[in-house]
């Protein structure tokens, strides 16, 4: 399985690359990337407009990776010559020839996740930009938080800022394991 991970993260990385990274999430890493994404934006001449937009949801993503992946089975970082309980993700952010953004993202989750995330994702590609807003508000004044502390907010927050439905993938890693794989477009 690890050739079709790491070929996720190769295959994000098509396109005009803005930045990657793939390895160790920590606090650190997460404002490296910010802070490279940022200075290639403005390298590029990307008006101020798009760079907060597509640095705003990429916090996002970036606190979804932190917050919610699981530590990958430990022959799948051995094989990667990574520590026994290295939090392992990928990010990558590339432009394509009409000015639209795509933020792409990975990590592992427990298989028993998959259908929630699945549906819960399904139920954020289906709604209006109204009803993500009335979402969002329902669940800040209803206090419905997971136990990792968030409610989808994330999720709500990169539909609501990049106006497009999610693209995203489950690629079954074993019994206990899937890798998941989110791409939001910016525009």
């Amino acid at each position: 399985m690890k050739a079709d991970i790491h070929n996720l993260f190769l295959k994000g990385k098509n396109g005009n690359l803005v930045e990657a990274f793939e390895g160790d999430i920590t606090h650190d890493l997460i404002s490296i990337f910010l802070d490279k994404v940022e200075t290639s934006l403005l390298r590029m001449g990307e008006s101020l407009k798009v760079t907060r937009k597509l640095y705003n949801i990429l916090v996002e993503a970036l606190q979804n990776l932190f917050h919610h992946l699981e530590i990958p089975p430990a022959e799948y970082l051995k094989s990667l010559k990574l520590p026994e309980k290295c939090r392992y993700g990928f990010c990558t952010v590339v432009k394509d020839g009409a000015g639209v953004y795509k933020i792409i993202s990975g990590n592992f989750i427990k298989n028993d996740s998959v259908q929630f995330l699945r549906d819960r994702i399904e139920q954020l590609n289906y709604l209006s930009s109204d009803e993500l807003k009335e979402l969002y508000k329902r669940i800040l004044n209803n206090d419905e938080f997971s136990e990792k502390g968030g409610g989808g907010l994330g999720f709500i927050e990169m539909a609501r800022k990049s106006q497009n439905k999610f693209g995203y993938d489950f690629v079954k890693y074993d019994e206990h394991f899937s890798f998941f794989v989110l791409e939001v477009l910016v525009k």
